[in-house]
């Protein structure tokens, strides 16, 4: 049976892309922590970033799967498989996610974003704007496995890491701006709705 019209988009936004939200959030929060408790290169402050930096674009793509099915009749359950389906294309290649945004890459001024690997090292570079320097960013696989990921990787580079921590708080605040905006959209279109609504009208009889 489906709820009213534009439920389901409103439900799976609030409750579990909001539950996606916060745990990005503490991945990236725990990073940063790590980071300034540590002196010396973690691999924990990467892996943590990583993920972060990964579930922050993938969190605007359930948004925007939310807004697309605002006004179609559609089960939770069906919208978060069709979320879940968006995802799987990117599977966790990285660079991908932000090739495939532009309106992302350029409210983060990143200029280009690529995967490297010559078989000692297996991260991300990413270049931005009017900057010499390169942000490092590892993949989750290959700071989990090292020498024994599909692509072997043994180095972490940390040198560009208080970029990082920047680059991230600048990310978790575009995606905040854009669940604000998204969210406003799917509001109106279910208030629209529920005043497209005709309630059945009822007389006493005497």
């Amino acid at each position: 049976m489906y709820k009213e019209q534009n439920i389901s988009a409103y439900s799976v936004f609030i409750v579990e892309l909001n539950n996606l939200l916060v745990k990005a959030k503490k991945y990236k929060k725990d990073a940063i922590t790590i980071k300034n408790n540590y002196v010396n290169c973690t691999p924990t402050f990467h892996l943590l970033s990583s993920i972060a930096f990964e579930l922050f674009p993938k969190i605007l793509i359930g948004y925007r799967t939310c807004l697309k099915y605002k006004n179609k009749k559609i089960t939770e359950t069906e919208l978060v498989d069709n979320i879940k389906k968006e995802l799987k294309k990117f599977n966790h290649k990285i660079d991908n996610l932000y090739k495939k945004d532009s309106k992302l890459r350029k409210a983060l001024d990143i200029d280009s974003i690529s995967v490297f690997s010559n078989g000692n090292v297996w991260d991300y570079r990413v270049k931005i704007k009017n900057s010499k320097s390169m942000i490092f960013i590892k993949d989750v696989e290959a700071i989990r496995y090292g020498d024994f990921a599909s692509y072997s990787d043994n180095m972490t580079h940390c040198s560009g890491d208080h970029a990082l921590i920047e680059l991230l708080d600048k990310l978790e605040k575009y995606v905040e701006s854009e669940r604000t905006l998204m969210f406003g959209k799917i509001l109106a279109s279910r208030r629209a709705r529920r005043k497209k609504i005709k309630w059945p009208i009822t007389s006493l009889k005497s």
